[in-house]
């Protein structure tokens, strides 16, 4: 039963993949993957790339358990993708306790141009606390 993460955020000739190398996620191993941007030209510039992960209690999003922010310094070349690895690790915050039920946990990649303009997406991941 494997998942695939889906993450892509794609801005005129822009595409921002963020692919997780594991979607189900074990106690002591951390979420990983590499967040992949092709096609920005001069005045496409990324400013700033957010990783939010978000918890689900009952169905509802109630509260961000991890922040990842990458800043970059100029655009990937148009002919060039530029990859950045990322990761996060879990901690207590991403489990359940006794006042709620975790339904999910997301991870939102959001994209935050030089012009000011921002985009999001994002996909489920698992994570099992069962040491």
């Amino acid at each position: 039963m494997s998942r695939k993460f889906e993450s892509s955020i794609e801005v005129d000739n822009i595409k921002i993949d963020t692919i997780v190398d594991h979607p189900y996620i074990e106690h002591g191993i951390n979420l990983s993957g590499t967040i992949y941007i092709d096609g920005a030209g001069d005045d496409e510039l990324v400013d700033n790339i957010k990783l939010e992960v978000f918890k689900l209690l009952n169905g509802e999003v109630s509260k961000i358990v991890s922040k990842h922010s990458i800043e970059l310094v100029g655009a990937a070349a148009s002919k060039d993708m530029q990859m950045i690895p990322f990761e996060i690790m879990p901690d207590e915050r991403w489990i359940s306790n006794e006042n709620e039920v975790v339904t999910k946990l997301i991870l939102r990649t959001t994209v935050l141009f030089e012009n000011g303009s921002e985009y999001s997406d994002e996909d489920e991941i698992s994570f099992d606390i069962e040491e």
